[in-house]
């Protein structure tokens, strides 16, 4: 059962890791660093954003840098469903994915993989980076890898909270407050639906998370709409839930 214990807490920096035993039957070894990743490129984006984190976020906007403190640096406690209270903790994957996004995208300004490449892809990034074609560049395009059950939906809506204020508090902010989620398949639409847009008319995500500081939530004005509910004009922000299938025609 000892090769089973967790190394780290979900919410802290990966610092072990554990690697098969040299010698048949002994339990495996524990390597006191990450592990790496095999693509080169998710290396030394991990570096420099674990530096930016540990500077206090250099470069950010006012904005940002409130919502990343809120998030990640003050404790928060929810109700448990049972008159009493939990601590609550983003995992460090659901915060090493936003950082990333954001660094990225607000401090870096990059918005293309040919650019991500250069910065990142190692000693022959540049030549790697001469080989994206054009339509690859066309839009700004950014993809997080993570295991199944580790929160993509928490990341998600701290995507949408980040670029839903960016947009309503920073002056020429290019970010949107207008989103469109799309599910791979309709099990994951069903389960989308329950945080999103929850069909008992219940709290959704960016009510039970600690998503939106209490001082701004009089400036979240955010109307979610299903697929097959009728549109309708936006005061605020909005979000359109749909199904992949619903984008290709038969």
């Amino acid at each position: 059962t000892a090769a089973l214990e967790p190394l780290f807490a979900p919410w802290e920096e990966p610092n072990k890791h554990r690697v098969r035993a040299t010698t048949a039957g002994q339990p495996p070894e524990i390597k006191t660093y990450r592990r790496r990743s095999p693509v080169r490129l998710v290396n030394s984006l991990r570096e420099e954003v674990k530096e930016w984190r540990d500077l206090g976020y250099p470069g950010a906007s006012g904005t940002t840098q409130q919502l990343l403190g809120y998030w990640f640096e003050r404790p928060h406690r929810l109700a448990d469903g049972s008159g009493g209270e939990i601590e609550f903790r983003y995992y460090f994957c659901q915060r090493e994915a936003i950082e990333t996004l954001i660094y990225l995208y607000e401090v870096r300004g990059i918005r293309t993989l040919s650019g991500l490449i250069a910065e990142f892809g190692g000693p022959d990034s540049e030549i790697a980076a001469l080989g994206i074609s054009p339509d690859e560049d066309l839009w700004p395009r950014y993809a997080f890898k993570v295991a199944t059950g580790a929160g993509k939906t928490k990341i998600m809506s701290l995507a949408v909270v980040w670029s839903y204020f960016h947009a309503l508090r920073e002056t020429d902010s290019p970010m949107a407050r207008h989103f469109v989620v799309v599910a791979p398949n309709l099990t994951v639409f069903e389960r989308l639906k329950t945080d999103f847009k929850p069909a008992d008319g219940g709290g959704d995500i960016f009510d039970k998370d600690p998503l939106i500081p209490v001082a701004w939530r009089g400036d979240w004005n955010l109307t979610v709409t299903l697929q097959d509910d009728a549109g309708g004009a936006a005061t605020g922000g909005a979000l359109y839930l749909t199904n992949i299938h619903r984008l290709y025609n038969p």
